[in-house]
């Protein structure tokens, strides 16, 4: 089972992760998003998830197999380069 966390879950994301952790080899385990309570409305069918704010913070404080990053364009950058810094396995919506 692999465990997978999601940095920015908009409109282009969150089918995408719907779509991929509702195999049965993925569990979404993390959602990192500003929008707190709209991103837990969309994944109120999925146990267990923690939710953060700060990237960085969910990064140290989960064990995750992989990361999808779904922010705006202008963002990309950044988290991947975090994502590299913890050594995690990265799926990017767009290209930086």
């Amino acid at each position: 089972m692999y465990k997978i966390g999601v940095i920015g879950s908009g409109s282009r994301m969150t089918p995408l992760v719907k779509n991929t952790v509702s195999k049965e080899d993925f569990v979404l385990g993390a959602v990192c998003d500003p929008q707190l309570e709209s991103v837990k409305e969309k994944y109120k069918d999925y146990e267990n998830v923690k939710y953060y704010t700060d990237a960085q913070k969910m990064l140290e404080n989960e064990d995750l197999d992989g990361v999808m990053i779904g922010t705006r364009c202008s963002l990309h950058t950044h988290f991947m380069q975090l994502a590299a810094k913890y050594k995690i396995p990265t799926f990017l919506e767009k290209p930086v």
